[in-house]
């Protein structure tokens, strides 16, 4: 019967293959774009000034600022895939040499390529994904199979995996390793694959030392690695990694935003908050950054703060089911309840498996006192979803209480403290509930046991309208 707590974002997700290209740029080009024309000569001495024409000022200048085609195609796949902090520049730069029609087949594939990548940095999955597809459908029919290159194999998987075509994306970046075994960035992809979609830490860890043979100053393999190490929970490696990726890449809004993550699970939670400070000053957009500072200002009682970063992120990416989510627990300490329930309902409406949703709104919606049948169902949906969570056994319980079915809330609160003995909550519900029933002795002893388990107990029943 308690409110589920905030989450902690756990790094990028959506196109996670996304941000690999830049950092093998000198290992696969991209296509030389054709030439720009020779200036014409001008006489380097000039014995009578020639009349210029008469053309408005402001007609000279837009004559001198629009970029060819060359130049934008150029600007566009320059510096590898985009990165939070210049992801609209190359969102604009790709766009414009898209538009103009006058790019070869090869360099409209990575073109739109790029601009997907931009374009989920910015939070626009929709129309990522739309670059995603046709670049996809264009690398099937650049592609040979009968004679395949390397660098192309990467482009495919890049845009598989982005799509979450996950064994198409494997299958490419492996043959793509068989034609070339010292590709730093198909070993990168396929890491950050094994990582991000196979939970497979590590086989993406080899791979990450791979890059690092190869290019010992790779930034994202170190950052990757060390998200890698934090996950198998060998913080202490995670974090020489990640110093290290800030030492080289300073202005890296990801390296601080892993290094705050480790820092959190380490239970250091001033340098985690101080690292998810500079991730968001270098990368004001970074909503993994947001949504885990947001975690923490909620859990320090600092909701203004939270709800003030969870609509920065919201804003940013209104497809992101965690900062509803986070945004609805602060919320809900708030006593804001039906705020809350919209939040929770909107994180369900982008991710109907989100099980601590269920729980969240189940639970604010019976406190709020209002639709508590809705709110049994959604603990049924939450029970089925994540059949030995204790919270959800502990708000259904309470929930039971409120419609007055005591005997079912018996059985929840029994189912767990079968998991959990020493569980206060479900001690404590079970007393009420046994009470209810008629077994006073029995009760009292139970609500004993919880009040030594948890002197706060009575106090947290109460709020709920429960004592």
């Amino acid at each position: 019967m308690k409110i589920r707590r905030v989450l902690i974002a756990t790094g990028i997700v959506a196109a996670a293959g996304a941000a690999l290209y830049g950092y093998a740029y000198h290992t696969y080009p991209p296509q030389a774009a054709a030439p720009a024309p020779m200036p014409a000569p001008v006489s380097a001495v000039v014995s009578t000034p020639t009349p210029a024409p008469s053309v408005a000022p402001a007609a000279v200048a837009a004559e001198k600022a629009a970029p060819s085609t060359t130049e934008l195609f150029a600007r566009c796949v320059q510096g590898g895939f985009p990165t939070l902090e210049n992801a609209a520049r190359r969102n604009a730069d790709c766009s414009k040499a898209i538009g103009s029609r006058e790019l070869s087949p090869d360099d409209l594939a990575l073109a739109r390529l790029i601009r997907g990548s931009a374009r989920a940095a910015l939070g626009d999955k929709v129309m990522a994904s739309d670059d995603y597809n046709d670049a996809l459908k264009r690398y099937d029919s650049l592609i040979n199979s009968r004679s395949p290159d390397a660098l192309n194999l990467f482009r495919r998987a890049v845009a598989a995996d982005a799509l979450g075509k996950t064994e198409q994306a494997l299958d490419d970046y492996n043959q793509a390793l068989r034609l070339d075994p010292k590709a730093a960035l198909a070993f990168l992809g396929r890491g950050v694959l094994l990582a991000s979609r196979k939970r497979a830490y590590e086989r993406a860890i080899a791979d990450f030392d791979k890059v690092l043979v190869l290019e010992p100053d790779n930034v994202l393999a170190l950052i990757r690695r060390g998200e890698a190490f934090g996950e198998l929970g060998e913080t202490g490696r995670a974090l020489v990694d990640l110093d290290r990726a800030i030492a080289l890449a300073p202005n890296s809004t990801q390296a601080y935003f892993q290094r705050g993550l480790i820092h959190r699970r380490r239970n250091e939670v001033q340098a985690a908050l101080s690292d998810y400070d500079a991730a968001i000053e270098r990368g004001p957009r970074n909503v993994d950054a947001l949504t885990s500072r947001a975690a923490i200002y909620s859990l320090d009682g600092k909701l203004d703060l939270a709800i003030r970063d969870l609509d920065a992120a919201i804003a940013v990416d209104k497809r992101n089911p965690v900062a509803f989510f986070n945004r609805g627990y602060a919320r809900f300490a708030q006593a804001d309840y039906q705020k809350a329930i919209a939040d929770y309902t909107a994180a369900l409406d982008l991710d109907e498996n989100f099980g601590l949703a269920y729980n969240n709104r189940c639970l604010t919606r019976a406190i709020a006192g209002r639709d508590l049948l809705k709110a049994l169902a959604d603990c049924d949906v939450a029970l089925r979803l994540m059949p030995v969570n204790l919270d959800v056994r502990d708000t259904r319980g309470f929930i039971y209480m409120k419609l007055g079915d005591d005997a079912l809330a018996l059985a929840d609160y029994n189912a767990a403290l079968d998991m959990d003995p020493n569980r206060a909550t479900a001690l404590f519900g079970r007393g009420l509930a046994r009470i209810r029933t008629g077994d006073i002795k029995g009760g009292d002893a139970d609500k004993a046991a919880a009040r030594t388990l948890n002197p706060e107990v009575d106090k947290q029943f109460a709020v709920f309208g429960l004592n």
